[in-house]
């Protein structure tokens, strides 16, 4: 067996790795699109491949996956590709032409008559990241995928570290927390408390700015608002979303919740119109945010992508207290270095002298002392550090702590196990 990582051994994002048997077939882990500008090259893109694995629905580990064509077996979990085919629907893009084939925690499946994969969902801020078992030539790699043990799944992390996967040459692990520094908020459950101390004592709105697909956000927020007695506004876009996850648990509220409501803008509701969609469009108009929000908007909580400057500033018309903005998302996307369409808006609202601004999140990726603790239970022959911007220092990290089998590889370079 051979491996090469195409990206990924020294920064986080644009994740792809190759797996390649003894016999020739060829075996991807995620294509995803860099989040650095730094290194723009994706032609390795293009490359022959005979299979796809997509861990989860985040653009770093999914958005080049339409490059290996229509014909390459492209698997991934359900929901995962439900919400790739959402996102897509919502900016007006064509679906993916992906021959998707499907991967389901817990379960083994053979690909290419050639390598075992077995699927272990892990706790991540996506509601379906998948970590790897792959075995091909009597060698086993474990790949991570992006984890972590302090969101509401994080069950997940004890149950491996209780039950590793056993016999491993290989871990490929990633490293994302080792160059950031600590957190305000280590947990899910601390990023809820706040919040609902906020959204508890609002004398006007509160904006939350957080990922539609950050289901955990999205529960964090929604519980504040029950314990606050407060009214929460969601898009048709994350509307949609929680109607596909909803698949995966049917604990998760919807729009039929009573504390819900809907902004349904006509750019919105266009992406629809089908009539598959009756029943949700139907739902959706009659949970429609009405006026009140402008006469009590104290009432209401919004968790949305994107802020209206506009908007924001009406509310000011009938209520002359502060509003609050809650930002709940990595603060690093508020920098030119990893600019997203909201970064100047909410640059610009947050010194808005009438905005209370908040900075109250927490990643979806584990903190060095996971990682090492996952590396021990899982004691393989070698540890690969991935989707980090510094694996020297992890690997210094590790070594302190009595793993001292890290390697270091560089992108590109083809390795043998």
């Amino acid at each position: 067996m051979k491996i090469k990582i195409y990206r990924g051994t020294k920064e986080i994002g644009g994740t792809c790795v190759e797996i390649t048997a003894d016999n020739g077939k060829i075996l991807w882990i995620d294509l995803g699109v860099p989040l650095s500008t730094t290194n723009p090259d994706t032609s390795y893109r293009n490359n022959k491949v005979d299979a796809l694995l997509i861990s989860h629905p985040h653009q770093d580990h999914f958005g080049l996956m339409e490059s290996v064509g229509s014909e390459v077996p492209v698997y991934i979990g359900q929901v995962s590709e439900d919400l790739i085919k959402a996102t897509k629907r919502f900016l007006g893009i064509d679906p993916p032409l992906c021959n998707f084939q499907r991967l389901t925690p817990w379960k083994e499946i053979k690909i290419l008559d050639t390598f075992k994969v077995y699927s272990y969902l892990v706790d991540h801020s996506s509601p379906e990241g998948l970590a790897f078992l792959i075995e091909v030539d009597g060698k086993r790699v474990f790949y991570s995928g992006d984890f972590r043990s302090t969101g509401r799944k994080g069950f997940l992390y004890d149950r491996m570290i209780s039950n590793p996967p056993k016999n491993i040459n290989l871990l490929l692990i990633e490293g994302t927390m080792v160059e950031r520094s600590k957190q305000e908020y280590e947990t899910e459950a601390e990023v809820e408390r706040a919040i609902t101390d906020i959204v508890m004592n609002q004398q006007n709105m509160t904006f939350v700015v957080s990922a539609a697909q950050n289901i955990d956000r999205f529960c964090s927020v929604f519980t504040a608002c029950l314990k606050a007695n407060k009214m929460l506004i969601i898009d048709v876009y994350t509307a949609f979303v929680l109607e596909l996850v909803s698949k995966m648990s049917n604990r998760l509220p919807t729009i039929d919740a009573h504390r819900i409501l809907v902004y349904n803008p006509k750019s919105q509701m266009d992406k629809v119109t089908e009539e598959e969609f009756v029943d949700f469009v139907t739902r959706v108009n009659t949970k429609a945010l009405h006026n009140g929000v402008f006469v009590k908007p104290e009432k209401f909580v919004y968790f949305l992508r994107f802020p209206q400057k506009k908007f924001v500033n009406a509310l000011f018309t009938t209520n002359k207290n502060n509003v609050n903005l809650i930002y709940s998302q990595w603060g690093g996307y508020l920098k030119e270095r990893y600019k997203v369409p909201s970064t100047d808006t909410i640059n610009k609202l947050k010194v808005q002298k009438n905005i209370n601004f908040s900075h109250i999140h927490t990643s979806g990726h584990a903190p060095v002392e996971e990682l090492i603790e996952l590396a021990k239970a899982i004691s393989p022959e070698k540890i690969v550090p991935i989707h980090t911007e510094n694996p020297t220092k992890m690997k210094l990290e590790f070594a302190a702590a009595g793993l001292a089998n890290v390697e270091l590889w560089d992108d590109g370079l083809e390795y043998s196990l």
